[in-house]
């Protein structure tokens, strides 16, 4: 089978209706519990494939219909659409003025979605680990069996240690809650960014040597490394203190396990991706004809569709879709790119037919769009992007994307390109085990492939910290990452703007409090020490 099929059922089963005051652990309003579920390896396996699933799918039992835009959906409208990489046209239907421009508040629906879809994956995680580790369910399996039972909580709890990281990312305090806190209704402790880095990294530290060592569409050890040097690299930003030598570390435990980077760039992104395991770390993978959804990759795929386009189906193989009109690339974006560079996925012009008397298409007029965006709900302005596709490597579309379907293109959480730029930064803000000639050589390594020659390549006094911002940027656009790489790099709320941040067309600073999403006002009247962490942070 080329895929994981995820239960989805499962994960239907699980979501229930949880919330940060108590009700993170409580079982679901099922007619299925845990003590049907937890009775054969095979039940274990498919609760851990829903787990999976509600990163993919949408959870409507997470609460309003905003917040059941999916994971990766969500994800995406902080981490790229706040940023200088994408523009969100969904407006008014979907209240992203405030992501667009950085003006969101604590009654906003999108920062509920983010804070209840982390929180849903860490209630669904507790309860797998909870069930995996009670001696009194595995006493009725034997040793192969538990053994197995085993394996799959080291991916449950590496799967919450990755709703953990984006926790710290996201929050400046926040709820924390894992197996051992028991079933009910009670208000659970708070941790600041130090005690959950402490507690993500040593969890970490513990599950990465006992994972799989390749394990597609599953956590695997090289997994939880590059989580691992993904929170190194941010630690001193989260917690003040320096982690680079830890990062470096971590990102040649990756690198140790012989992954090599793709040749061809576009073919990470398209319906064929999940060949590309050499490069691709760990993926979330989708199914267009088993897991079909309207989020995860169909929603990239399809939202980078802009109306008049002929033909969209040679370009981006969304079969069916039409024109979603969403997401297209901000001009800051589109200027960070040197000629030569494949990665500059975009398309200047619309395409329509001309035709003869018997309506036959005998050739296209293009003409060009303006690169800079008029405004955030016109889609007549902006450049396309077509970095993510739903094409086979042959050419065609690898499923159709029309009602009942979804893009086949996996999602890529950590590919190794990024590992390389991990360490490579590492090393310029001082990280020890790698030279600054070896951090270039990677770099070289990304950019020859970009170029397609030794035409992109840099030298020593080219790898700085600017350099290395907006090389990310060009590696990584519409990858879930840019917006806490400009925190990092200090140029998020201020000393860097782009078209439209803070509402205005040439962009302007914004106060510092959005480098937070505030906890949501639901919460409060439950626990009312979220409403201080709010007004900590300025919401």
């Amino acid at each position: 089978m080329k895929r994981i099929i995820y239960t989805i059922i499962t994960a239907a089963l699980l979501a229930g209706s949880y919330s940060c005051v108590g009700s993170l652990d409580q079982y679901p309003h099922t007619n299925t519990t845990s003590n049907d579920v937890y009775t054969s390896v095979e039940g274990y396996q498919m609760t851990l494939g829903g787990i999976y699933a509600a990163l993919i799918q949408r959870i409507s039992s997470v609460s309003t219909e905003a917040r059941s835009q999916n994971y990766i959906r969500t994800l995406m409208m902080f981490q790229d659409c706040s940023t200088d990489a994408c523009d969100a046209i969904w407006l008014a239907g979907e209240s992203l003025t405030d992501v667009n421009g950085l003006s969101w508040n604590a009654g906003d629906p999108w920062c509920s979605a983010m804070y209840y879809h982390i929180y849903n994956i860490v209630a669904m995680t507790n309860e797998f680990i909870r069930n995996a580790t009670d001696e009194e369910r595995l006493s009725k399996f034997d040793g192969s069996q538990r053994a197995q039972i085993e394996k799959y909580c080291l991916e449950a709890r590496f799967l919450r240690a990755y709703a953990y990281t984006q926790a710290i990312d996201f929050y400046n305090r926040m709820p924390f809650v894992t197996e051992s806190d028991g079933v009910g209704i009670y208000i659970p402790q708070t941790y600041d960014r130090t005690q959950m880095f402490g507690y993500v990294t040593g969890e970490l530290k513990a599950i990465a040597p006992l994972l799989e060592k390749t394990n597609y569409g599953h956590a695997n050890r090289g997994a939880a490394y590059a989580l691992l040097a993904r929170l190194y690299l941010n630690g001193e930003t989260w917690t003040g203190t320096k982690y680079y030598d830890e990062c470096i570390t971590a990102c040649q435990h990756v690198m140790d396990d012989g992954y090599s980077l793709e040749q061809d760039y576009s073919k990470l992104f398209n319906g064929d991706n999940h060949l590309r395991t050499n490069e691709i770390i760990f993926a979330l993978a989708c199914d267009g004809t088993n897991t079909t959804t309207w989020d995860a990759t169909t929603f990239i795929t399809c939202g980078e569709v802009l109306a008049n386009f002929e033909d969209y189906e040679d370009v981006w193989g969304t079969e069916g879709s039409g024109a979603w009109n969403n997401l297209r690339a901000r001009p800051d974006l589109v200027n960070a790119f040197e000629a030569g560079d494949s990665r500059a996925c975009f398309i200047s012009y619309d395409r329509t037919a001309i035709k003869d008397d018997q309506d036959n298409t005998t050739g296209y007029n293009e003409t060009p769009r303006s690169k800079d965006i008029s405004a955030h709900d016109d889609a007549s302005t902006g450049y396309r992007v077509c970095k993510w596709t739903n094409l086979t490597d042959e050419g065609g579309p690898a499923s159709f994307c029309g009602e009942g379907g979804g893009a086949n293109t996996d999602f890529p959480v950590f590919r190794l390109a990024d590992v390389y730029l991990m360490l490579a930064e590492a090393v310029v803000r001082g990280g020890n085990g790698y030279t600054k000639g070896q951090a270039v050589g990677l770099v070289n390594d990304i950019r020859e492939r970009a170029f397609g020659s030794i035409d992109g390549n840099i030298d020593e006094s080219d790898l700085t910290l600017d350099f290395l911002c907006e090389e990310r940027l060009r590696e990584l656009y519409m990858e879930c990452i840019r917006r806490t790489d400009l925190i990092r790099f200090g140029k998020y709320t201020s000393q860097y703007n782009w078209q439209w941040k803070g509402n205005i067309l040439s962009g302007k600073d914004v106060d510092t409090k959005f480098r937070f999403l505030p906890i949501p006002e639901a919460e409060y009247s439950v626990n009312p020490e979220m409403q201080t962490v709010n007004s900590e942070i300025g919401f």
